[in-house]
């Protein structure tokens, strides 16, 4: 937004160009330890998936990191369940984001275009180039008529100008109520130049994706080059180098804004590093949510499994379990967390689903790890199917905790059946609410265990109803 104020021409002096790569690398490190690790998982997954499989993965990604780039510029709002909705394309997806109005999807796909236009851009292999990076905002802005400017008569809406520099001075008015610079109009194309000169130097190209993607944001919105959309562009182009690397974007969810402003701010005052450590926690993430629906992508879809047991209670009549049983017949019984929210999203009958919470005591999978001081507290899943094709399905996951736990230490849920079968949560991601990213990936693991499950209740169901001459 554009800030009318008799003090331009200070605040144009005031402008505090970005710093060079060479001096962005010298005030930041990056251990990617975690990061590889992370990736291990993924190419071991993606190796075992087909095509299709792995493009749903990388797809969800792409939806969650359009959807929220424009409520983290306050174009409208998007709360935990709606950008995940939206991401999966969950059932009645649709219908939610017509909720928000036509602008909205508007909006949406036009982010989506920008993240398909990085994609294509970053496969391709392309030097990035301001022609690019106007491209990119045109793309991005492709919904947006009109923005906001501060004049001295009170706020006007103005037409946008879409893929070209900025023309008017777009200085802004803070959370904390000072005012901040950014470049002036007539510095604007050789600061844009120096950038992309940047974006090709030797140092930048050799350096870790997290790294350029951090510095290439951070050094386009200090130059704030176009007169509204400049937030939108940079996250996207910063996803230009994590896509090129891992074939993901980085995720910036509107419930990061805070976090995602204050590195910002902190980056303006010389720590880079602040910046980089929030690219490289939001890049994990990522990662870890493409893991989860890789897992689940290996798997048969819920409807294609209920499917088939569902069929074993279909007469040669046509007659259904409800017509012929209904007495014996139940729906799902209520779960908790997550499963109850898959219930809802899917059909199953004539499955009964039992979701328990048990104390008990148990030895830890791993050292450094330890039960609840108060017991050890499991989960119990179980599934039944009612006569004549009766059988039961039981999984039961605990939870392990470490003895001595930092923000980055994992919380351990463990199948009592199957120590190779977890689910990992750090404790930052914990502490004090639980993140947005791990909603989604409690949401995945929970379909992931009942898609698991299915399948082998679908083979002991059959085998039942062979015994009884069914």
């Amino acid at each position: 937004m554009a800030e009318a104020s008799p003090s331009v021409h200070a605040l144009d002096a005031s402008y505090r160009p970005f710093p060079s790569f060479e001096q962005w690398l010298a005030h930041t490190t990056l251990d990617d330890g975690r990061w590889r690790r992370y990736l291990g998982v993924i190419d071991d997954l993606t190796s075992r998936l087909d095509t299709a499989a792995r493009r749903r993965a990388y797809e969800i990604v792409k939806r969650a990191a359009a959807i929220d780039t424009g409520a983290i510029e306050g174009l409208y709002e998007v709360d935990r369940g709606f950008t995940f909705t939206v991401a999966m394309e969950a059932a009645l997806w649709e219908s939610e984001l017509a909720k928000k109005g036509e602008h909205v999807r508007s909006l949406f796909e036009a982010q989506l275009h920008a993240y398909d236009y990085i994609l294509d851009l970053a496969t391709k292999a392309q030097p990035i180039s301001e022609a690019a990076i106007r491209a990119l905002h045109a793309e991005v802005s492709r919904a947006q008529a009109t923005y906001r400017v501060v004049t001295a008569l009170g706020p006007q809406e103005q037409a946008l100008p879409k893929g070209v520099y900025k023309t008017l001075p777009n200085h802004v008015r803070t959370r904390t109520g000072t005012d901040h610079s950014y470049a002036p109009v007539d510095v604007t194309p050789a600061e844009m130049a120096r950038l992309v000169g940047e974006l090709r130097s030797e140092a930048f190209l050799a350096a870790h994706p997290v790294i350029q993607a951090a510095y290439a944001h951070y050094a386009l919105v200090v130059i704030h080059p176009f007169a509204d959309g400049n937030g939108r562009v940079a996250r996207a182009l910063a996803s230009a180098f994590t896509y090129r690397a891992i074939s993901m974007p980085i995720v910036v969810l509107n419930e990061h804004k805070n976090q995602y402003l204050d590195s910002l701010e902190t980056a303006d005052q010389g720590n880079y590093q602040a910046f980089v450590g929030f690219m490289l926690d939001r890049s994990l993430e990522t990662i870890k949510l493409v893991e989860e629906s890789l897992r689940s992508a290996a798997l048969p879809s819920v409807e294609e499994a209920v499917a088939s047991i569902q069929r074993l209670y279909v007469t040669r009549g046509g007659y259904t379990v409800e017509q012929v049983d209904a007495a014996g017949m139940s729906i799902v019984d209520l779960l908790a967390g997550e499963l109850v929210q898959l219930s809802r999203r899917y059909v199953i009958h004539p499955i009964l689903v039992n979701v328990s919470i048990e104390q008990m005591s148990y030895r830890p999978s791993q050292e450094g790890y330890r039960e609840p001081v108060k017991g050890g507290r499991a989960v119990s899943i179980r599934l039944d199917t009612p006569p004549p094709a009766s059988a039961t399905l039981e999984r039961r996951y605990w939870v392990e905790v470490p003895k001595d736990a930092a923000g980055s230490d994992d919380i351990v849920l463990t199948n009592a059946n199957a120590t190779h079968d977890t689910f990992t949560a750090r404790m930052d991601e914990l502490v004090p609410t639980p993140a947005g990213m791990l909603q989604a990936r409690i949401a995945t693991f929970a379909e992931r265990i009942v898609r698991g499950m299915l399948p082998e209740l679908s083979a002991q169901a059959e085998k039942k109803l062979r015994e009884q001459g069914g």
